[in-house]
């Protein structure tokens, strides 16, 4: 072997060891900054089970505003299989309601609840507060840990009641995932209001959240162009929520008002893709 041959072989060595390190470093750059299905259908799983205890919420909200009128106070809204408890506080002008849900119920719209909810409720101005913590409590065998407190108004702007939520809670996924959801959500009640039916209820929700998943790594959402929810609808039906993760943004459209299980996700660069959202 020539000097020159030598020479020339070191070279391809080296060439190969660079560019593998780039390919690798680029791989890893790709894993931090990518914004995979996996986070999508977490943060959008996570929404949907607050969104679910939203309509719990909601539907507590029927009974408590029949205190004092001679309904039994132990049957509740939610469904026909919670034990729900009163308690009245005069002196500090609260009332706490648990709704336990034992070792399984199943609520309206099929998803079934186990263990606590503790809602409670102030009295203010406007309307009412509430402060709502949860006792060894799962939507699906989604387990939910934490709190959240409600500010309620009768009427807002727009002539239609509002709830702003303030949540900070963490979720155990049925498939192990642990993930934590904490911000502030205002929810617009647009239509239903003038029927006792739930079926009808249509929300718009703005707001903005930070959001932790499994591997700790940390992401924002900001809804640019609110989301509507409709009762009769498991999924978000339309809407678009800004999302953040390492200096990357990315768009998450969910449709034309459709009920379907479709969302578009964009990058900076206008990229997009279908993403396909699971069920809890």
């Amino acid at each position: 072997m020539t000097l020159k041959d030598f020479k020339l072989k070191i070279l391809t060595v080296i060439g190969m060891v660079v560019l593998a390190s780039c390919s690798n470093n680029d791989g890893m750059d790709a894993v931090e900054t990518d914004l995979s299905t996996d986070d999508v259908e977490a943060v959008v799983l996570a929404d949907d089970i607050t969104s679910d205890i939203d309509n719990i919420l909601e539907d507590d909200d029927t009974d408590f505003n029949l205190l004092g009128k001679g309904i039994d106070q132990s049957k509740s809204s939610v469904a026909d299989c919670v034990v729900r408890t009163v308690e009245e506080n005069p002196n500090e002008n609260t009332v706490t309601i648990t709704l336990d849900f034992g070792d399984g119920c199943v609520g309206k719209r099929g998803r079934e609840f186990k263990g606590k909810i503790i809602i409670v409720y102030e009295r203010t101005d406007t309307g009412y507060s509430k402060s709502v913590t949860f006792e060894e409590f799962s939507v699906d065998g989604n387990q939910l840990e934490g709190s959240k407190s409600v500010v309620k108004v009768k009427e807002n702007a727009n002539g239609n009641k509002e709830a702003t939520h303030t949540v900070d809670l963490t979720l155990t996924l049925s498939t192990g995932e642990v993930v934590t959801l904490e911000g502030t959500r205002t929810r617009e009640k647009i239509e239903g209001d003038d029927t006792f039916l739930r079926g009808d209820d249509v929300y718009l929700i703005s707001g903005n959240w930070k959001f932790v998943n499994k591997n700790g790594v940390e992401f924002t959402g900001n809804i640019i162009e609110k989301l509507r929810r409709e009762y009769a609808c498991k999924y978000i039906v339309s809407g678009i929520t800004e999302i953040s993760k390492n200096g990357n943004v990315y768009t998450l459209d969910f449709g034309d008002g459709s009920c379907d299980n479709k969302a578009t996700l964009t990058n900076a660069d206008g990229e997009s893709r279908e993403i396909s959202l699971r069920n809890k």
